[in-house]
């Protein structure tokens, strides 16, 4: 449990690809275009979806804890593409 948590961290689209391949964990991105888009654009949220479903049941916006962790997945996705934009700025 431990190396998925460190993987997911590290690298989320490996992770992904992993449990796709040897587990069932993300049967829950329905339709499979989905689970595409979030694999390309937005793979920290994604995955944080795919645990959150996994050992919660059920992804709610009632419990205050699947929302913080859905948003900082989120804030993390963007500040990811903010990264690589500000890295590839031509200098003036």
């Amino acid at each position: 449990m431990c190396l998925i948590v460190l993987f997911g961290a590290l690298l989320p689209r490996v992770t992904l690809v992993l449990l796709y391949l040897f587990r069932d964990w993300t049967a829950v991105l329905q339709p499979w275009w989905l689970g595409l888009v979030g694999f390309l654009f937005l793979p920290y949220t994604t995955l944080a979806y795919v645990v959150i479903h996994h050992y919660s049941g059920d992804v709610t916006t009632s419990n205050m804890a699947h929302i913080v962790i859905m948003l900082i997945a989120l804030l993390t996705d963007f500040g990811a593409w903010g990264g690589g934009h500000r890295h590839f700025r031509k200098r003036g």
